[in-house]
């Protein structure tokens, strides 16, 4: 069982990835046994099952996924209305043995709900100015991007935030997270 989950959220094009990607990289430096997972993965492995599509290019940020992004996204609201922790299982339990769990996109309250009263959670938002999110490809679609899938957790307060925009310094706001991620491991 994770001795610590840290649960990520932000909205699209804000860098959750690729801020993911750098807290692995430096709990590994530190010899953590961290893993990744995706609560849109399961999502995303179901969807593809059920309709014969490509799994592989539903991962991909390109027009494959985006062209199927609303119907998945309705289709995963109704799921979820039968077990709102239906995804968030799936995703966790392959990596139960990790000491640390990133999972690097929650959306809803529900997410962070499964998680905190399951593990010990560190809940991170990643913020990124609109133009920063512009320059990474974001443009606003109707029905997605006010949608609870990115709207959900506007106003939770997170445990902390990372500020991923140009001029930020990204490492020292890393640093920290890591630090407070190797704390809460030594607590449990």
């Amino acid at each position: 069982m994770p001795k610590c989950v840290v649960a990520i959220s932000g909205k699209r094009k804000s860098g959750k990835d690729y801020c993911t990607k750098l807290i692995k990289e430096a709990l590994t430096l530190k010899d953590v046994n961290v893993s990744v997972v995706g609560i849109s993965n399961s999502l995303k492995e179901q969807f593809a099952t059920i309709n014969g599509l490509n799994y592989a290019e539903l991962l991909t940020d390109g027009s494959y996924k985006e062209q199927f992004r609303k119907e998945m996204i309705e289709w995963g609201e109704k799921a979820r209305i039968k077990d709102s922790g239906l995804f968030c299982r799936s995703a966790i339990d392959s990596v139960i043995d990790s000491d640390v769990v990133i999972v690097s996109d929650c959306r809803r309250s529900t997410d962070y709900e499964f998680f905190t009263s399951k593990y010990s959670t560190l809940t991170v938002r990643i913020e990124a100015s609109e133009n920063d999110r512009k320059q990474r490809g974001f443009q606003f679609v109707a029905g997605i991007d006010d949608a609870v899938s990115e709207c959900g957790l506007d106003d939770y307060e997170c445990d902390l935030v990372l500020y991923n925009s140009t001029g930020k310094d990204l490492q020292t706001q890393i640093d920290i997270i890591v630090l407070k991620i190797i704390s809460l491991t030594k607590m449990n």
